[in-house]
């Protein structure tokens, strides 16, 4: 019996631990891509992350939506934020062209803020994804960690 007892207190602190399950590392899911997320970003939901210098959201859209509701979603920024400058925006989504629109607009602390909407078929799904910088990237290396993942300007 002290065999027995002697046995299962050498072995019960390692099968304490067998049961412990590190937490698994925080990510965020991007058509069907699991992407880690950085020290310093938290998802706001399934679909936006957030840190101190940036903010991207994405949807999912149908086929058919992908040919009207990017240019209606540019079309409610702009009323939003008054003086707001638009050019278009070419690149890729996972590696797939994408098109899209650069916005550049002042903000209420006397700052600006830039946008670049892009929307395209990534990995056989229509996506539109929304990235809010206060630093307008001029080339794929100017984004942030995550977002460069996603996003690949072509410039």
């Amino acid at each position: 019996m002290k065999i027995l007892l002697f046995l299962f207190l050498l072995l019960a602190p390692g099968w304490a631990l067998a049961q412990t399950t590190a937490p698994a590392a925080a990510s965020v899911n991007f058509c069907g891509l699991d992407l880690p997320l950085p020290a310093n970003c938290s998802a706001d939901s399934k679909y936006s992350v957030r840190s101190p210098e940036y903010q991207m959201t994405w949807m999912y859209l149908d086929y058919g939506m992908l040919r009207t509701f990017p240019e209606q979603f540019v079309q409610q920024i702009q009323k939003k934020h008054k003086h707001t400058e638009r050019q278009p925006l070419e690149g890729f989504i996972l590696d797939a062209p994408a098109k899209g629109f650069r916005l550049s607009y002042p903000t209420e602390g006397g700052g600006m803020a830039y946008e670049l909407i892009a929307y395209g078929v990534a990995k056989g799904q229509p996506v539109m994804v929304q990235l809010t910088l206060a630093t307008d990237p001029d080339k794929t290396a100017d984004l942030p960690e995550l977002p460069r993942q996603v996003l690949r300007l072509t410039k």
